[in-house]
């Protein structure tokens, strides 16, 4: 079973829940979360400033429901930028 593993971090794991997918603002269609095993991260995401923003569906769910551009993720994420170390 663990080949169906990915890493997470905690704040991730814990806002994700069992959530699988969610239905964005003023549509009707439920939108299935980011596969990191299925997906290629550069076609659902774009980082500016710091701050995820959605290329995709995909991306948009994912960004709503694991909360990605909260102040101190986008901080963090600034540090990482600054480090060399991300995307």
């Amino acid at each position: 079973m663990s080949e169906n593993l990915a890493y997470a971090c905690a704040l991730c794991n814990g806002t994700k829940g069992s959530d699988i997918g969610t239905v964005l603002q003023d549509e009707d269609t439920f939108i299935r979360l980011f596969h990191p095993r299925k997906h290629v991260w550069h076609e659902h995401f774009d980082v500016v400033e710091g701050a995820l923003e959605p290329r995709s569906d995909v991306g948009a769910a994912t960004i709503k429901v694991l909360d990605l551009n909260n102040i101190n993720r986008i901080l963090e994420r600034l540090d990482l930028i600054d480090a060399g170390l991300f995307p």
